[in-house]
């Protein structure tokens, strides 16, 4: 840890040394916590190099810097308004359709919440401000791309949830159906005919409602937020997705598929990874002193333990007390009553170093994408309760893989989580598939975050350096795809069939009349 610290403090040096500090425009508008969690570790390492940051936001920061400016979202968009929490747990997985439909609505409310707070009101309305820079969050905010077009900046993005065909598209790519699923799917890059005709079904209905209904009305947003206070007419949102110069990818080659690429399209997976820190003295006693090991608890930042159906916490608690391991349970007061003698609750926990401990035998999850990396990162086999959203997704990819098991939440038994919790902690086969992927996680020949900066850094440098992308990015598709070339062999081969034989026929006939002539004058 100490080793690090110092490497890190030496890079700080010699890159600020080297590099221009510049201005940039940081947004990450979307509420739910854990997505600010992840997209703070870009904000603070760029705040490290020495740069200025502006940030909108909806959660202020702990740790306040010289070279901050936070715009504070307030009050949040109140998704539970929308989506109530009581529903998450009865959930049963809906149909894929419906999920997209559930983001494109979550991003229009939130954007249309953010882009209405008074003080995001005031930076569009003002005249004075410059940024270098622009980053925002690609995750259903579209309209929030119009703030490229009025501070004239480069823009880089930050995909949470990793790759879609629209990225693709934006850098000049058309992605390949028969090998890449859609961002929902868990498919692999063997699917059969059957998930093959599903994927293109469904990243049909994708492309063309993305087309002809979602940008439209993040291109209304825009306007009416933006118009009123940029002179001249406003560009077209897709074509300022065009204009994208980065993307950073929430994305890693051991974990996902592989995929066509460009330059402009960087993978940073891991990158809210530390080394671990030593854990608070009661956390320390408790693992320590767990002889059978211990089990880590907790359905993440943006659903709560409290928020469990009581029933649900009585099947919870029965198969906890039956275990042989301690069991270390995230759980947000100190309301529960009667708790197992192996059992602890804190309202917050240090996940990563509460993984980091190696008598930590087993992760349950909820499935999301950021707690999945870290338990991948210090191989902890897990049992994922997948309750929405791309949580289903992960959860299946973790189970082809070897290092996890899954449970329904709304129907599981105290008997089912005791025999998963069991087989996941008896079976060598679980920790040794865990240790194979956190081996091929680990090894990178830098560090996703430095990855990330340097690259932020060097789109600022070079004004937005748009040879990271492919002109394909401005092609139609019918260009992009050589249609009119093929149009054009094809209508040639045609016609080189075609005049031959037409030409062979007309002189047939010709000669069949002139024979016909030449007979009917003999017999005159």
């Amino acid at each position: 840890m100490v080793l690090y610290k110092i490497f890190r403090i030496i890079c700080m040096i010699l890159i600020l040394n080297e590099c221009e500090a510049y201005k940039i425009l940081f947004m990450g508008p979307f509420p739910a916590p854990s997505h600010w969690m992840w997209l703070e570790h870009f904000q603070r390492d760029l705040l490290e190099k020495g740069h200025s940051v502006t940030s909108i936001n909806n959660h202020p920061t702990k740790e306040p810097h010289a070279n901050l400016t936070e715009i504070i979202i307030d009050p949040k968009f109140d998704i539970p308004a929308y989506i109530p929490k009581e529903i998450i747990f009865k959930m049963r997985f809906s149909s894929d359709f419906q999920n997209l439909q559930m983001w494109w609505k979550v991003g229009e409310w939130t954007s249309e919440h953010a882009l209405n707070d008074p003080k995001v009101k005031a930076l569009i309305a003002s005249k004075d401000q410059r940024f270098d820079l622009i980053i925002i969050e690609q995750f259903f905010h579209e309209s929030f791309l119009m703030f490229g077009h009025k501070f004239k900046c480069p823009i880089v993005t930050i995909g949470t949830m990793g790759y879609a065909d629209n990225m693709d598209h934006s850098m000049g790519l058309v992605t390949p159906w028969s090998v890449i699923p859609h961002l929902l799917l868990s498919y692999s890059d063997q699917m059969t005919f059957k998930q093959r005709f599903y994927n293109v079904y469904l990243s049909l209905y994708d492309a063309v409602m993305r087309r002809w209904y979602y940008m439209p009305r993040m291109q209304e947003m825009a306007e009416r937020h933006f118009g009123p206070h940029i002179r001249g007419p406003l560009p077209n949102v897709r074509d300022l997705e065009k204009k994208i110069s980065l993307m950073l990818i929430n994305s890693h080659r051991s974990t996902d598929l592989p995929r066509p690429s460009m330059p402009g399209l960087i993978d940073v997976g891991g990158a809210h990874i530390k080394p671990s820190k030593p854990l608070p003295q009661d956390l320390k006693n408790f693992i320590n002193n767990s002889p059978n090991g211990v089990v880590y608890f907790s359905l993440g930042s943006y659903v709560k333990s409290t928020d469990v159906p009581a029933e649900r916490i009585v099947v919870i608690l029965n198969a906890f007390g039956k275990l042989k391991q301690n069991v270390l349970w995230k759980y947000e007061n100190e309301s529960l009553s009667n708790l197992p003698p192996n059992v602890m609750i804190r309202k917050w926990m240090p996940q990563n170093d509460i993984l980091a401990h190696p008598n930590v035998k087993l992760f349950i999850t909820h499935g999301g994408i950021f707690g999945t990396q870290e338990g991948i990162y210090w191989a902890k086999p897990m049992l994922c309760m997948p309750l929405y959203g791309d949580q289903h997704r992960n959860t299946l990819k973790s189970v082809r893989a070897g290092y996890a098991l899954s449970l329904d939440f709304s129907k599981m038994t105290s008997e089912d989580l005791q025999l998963s919790i069991q087989a996941l902690t008896s079976d060598s086969k679980y920790k040794r598939k865990a240790v194979e992927i956190s081996k091929k996680f680990r090894d990178n020949p830098i560090h996703p975050l430095d990855e990330a900066t340097y690259w932020i850094e060097y789109v600022a440098k070079y004004k937005g350096a748009q040879f990271l992308k492919s002109n394909g990015a401005y092609m139609p598709l019918y260009q992009y795809l050589l249609l009119d070339i093929v149009a054009c062999v094809v209508a040639a081969l045609v016609l080189a069939i075609a005049v031959p034989v037409i030409i062979v026929r007309k002189l047939k006939r010709l000669i069949a009349k002139s024979s016909k002539g030449e007979k009917e004058k003999k017999v005159k």
